[in-house]
């Protein structure tokens, strides 16, 4: 035999909101969301170096939800433990002779006293072009794990293209569910 249970809100033993149901169905939990986008507002050139400049998004379409990265000269930390979702697209311009430029992802569960190469994003040929990544980071420890992008290849010339009003180069963070 089914049963229904028609429930709006269940509360924690202290009595605060812990989950909602809306009419649509649409289940909350408190404190489970977190999003965040970050952006270059000006372009980058330096060569093997961590990007720094980004800021959060602040036009009147951005926004995220939670508490949100923090981020120090280029490097991210996380809020909270979590199975995250960290991607992004950035415009890449090389300048004559770069055959390969761009950027490599860089992970860290030490408070960033070593780094792992996790990833990148690259283009070739004397091109504009835009690089892509996506990866998923198992934060254990949000005290100690780190994210940061530095550029590889970049010759005179090139640069990870920013712009103030625009998202040409910009980073998502999202906690998908609990730490793996």
């Amino acid at each position: 035999m089914a049963s229904i249970l028609n429930v709006d809100q269940i509360n924690n033993a202290a009595g605060t909101s812990a989950v909602t149901i809306d009419s649509s169905g649409r289940v909350t939990m408190a404190n489970t969301v977190e999003i965040d986008q970050w952006y270059l507002p000006a372009s980058f050139s330096t060569n093997n170096a961590t990007i720094t400049g980004w800021a959060r998004q602040g036009h009147a379409f951005g926004g995220y939800a939670g508490t949100g990265m923090s981020q120090s000269s280029g490097v991210f930390t996380f809020p909270s433990t979590g199975l995250w979702k960290v991607s992004g697209s950035l415009l890449i311009v090389a300048g004559a002779g770069d055959v390969s430029c761009g950027v490599l992802t860089y992970g860290s569960s030490d408070s960033g006293s070593n780094y792992t190469i996790i990833g990148g994003a690259f283009e070739s040929q004397n091109t504009n072009t835009s690089g892509s990544f996506q990866q998923l980071i198992n934060v254990t420890n949000a005290s100690t794990f780190r994210f940061k992008l530095q550029t590889s290849g970049l010759n005179a010339s090139s640069s990870i293209y920013g712009e103030a009003n625009r998202d040409y180069s910009a980073l998502m963070f999202e906690r998908i569910t609990d730490s793996q």
